[in-house]
């Protein structure tokens, strides 16, 4: 299958490309720096990357990029997918969440392929807010009501693209991830940040893992699981649908803290960060992923224990690494 991801040098990107290959397909992709991160720069051997900034591509051009390439399947990955950092640019997490979309879709109509690619379009579960506890787990019939630019900007999204396959034919699916973590993360997120600090404090450069709100519930799904998903879904989903992706089961960020300090090689001191704490965080948000699972067969297959033990290996050859 030819595939091209956008996003393609980041952290859910490089995975996916990573399981494409390893499924055979050819890889070709997008990103704003148009090269791979260090951590990814095997992947320049086998996948095609070029530079492009999503939310201000030329229209004729991307169109034209995605005539050469002829894809089977897009996947579209590139996003402010921050939520704190969308609250601190909401405009530009805006531009390229719901613009930058709305320029992909365009791009993939106005190529004229036939047939139309498959397009796997990646929302988030966050759309869905704080759902009432009738909602929980949660499915795709909740209503979505996104409580920061971040949720908003994607849930824009997810309706830009049902309209466009509706109004203009295109073949999109779209996936709602909720949270995901692995290897290579940025400790921007949460247990990547808590994997990072106590790989620095085995080291002696810090003296604590400062957290937030350690009560909040998380559905956590191993990133090598999503993109099997993903690729599932560009395989079997079912035009104009939505499918939420998760393990169905609760992580108090807590649990997953003392799971990191019992790996740990030295006793780990914690200490609470005001700073750290968000003004808006849902108390608990887990996923109904039964559509998913009825549609493509997908299971999650890696356990918690090993996604936060690699987490934490990847945290520690970065600062062994310097």
């Amino acid at each position: 299958m030819r595939a091209f991801v956008t996003g393609i040098s980041g952290f859910v990107g490089g995975h996916l490309a990573e399981h494409l290959l390893e499924r055979g397909d050819q890889v070709a992709g997008v990103s704003a720096s148009g090269r791979f991160p260090a951590g990814l720069a095997h992947l320049a051997r086998s996948a095609r990357i070029e530079p492009l900034d999503l939310a201000d591509a030329d229209p004729g051009a991307f169109a034209d990029l995605i005539r050469r390439k002829r894809p089977e399947a897009v996947y579209h990955l590139a996003a402010q997918s921050n939520p704190r950092a969308s609250v601190d640019d909401p405009r530009g997490t805006w531009a390229l969440n719901l613009g930058g979309t709305l320029n992909l879709l365009s791009a993939v109509k106005d190529a004229g392929l036939s047939p139309t690619p498959r397009i796997v379009l990646v929302g988030s579960g966050v759309c869905y807010g704080d759902p009432p506890p009738d909602h929980i787990p949660v499915s795709e019939s909740c209503p979505l009501r996104p409580n920061d630019p971040y949720s908003s900007s994607k849930a824009a999204a997810d309706l830009l693209a049902i309209q466009m396959h509706l109004s203009d034919g295109l073949d999109v699916v779209i996936a709602r991830p909720f949270n995901h973590a692995g290897p290579r993360q940025s400790p921007r997120y949460v247990l990547a940040s808590l994997a990072a600090q106590v790989a620095e404090v085995e080291a002696g450069r810090k003296d604590a893992v400062e957290v937030g709100n350690l009560d909040v519930v998380r559905d956590y799904t191993d990133v090598r699981d999503v993109v099997r998903g993903y690729r599932l879904l560009a395989e079997a989903g079912t035009p104009g649908e939505v499918y939420n992706l998760g393990t169905g089961r609760g992580l108090k960020l807590a649990d997953a803290l003392d799971a990191f300090r019992g790996l740990a090689i030295r006793p780990i001191e914690v200490r609470v960060d005001p700073a750290r704490v968000r003004p808006v965080d849902l108390p608990r948000l887990v996923a109904d992923a039964s559509k998913l699972r009825a549609a493509v067969g997908w299971e999650p297959r890696i356990p918690t224990e090993r996604t936060l033990a690699d987490m934490l290996a990847d945290a520690r050859a970065r600062v062994a690494a310097g």
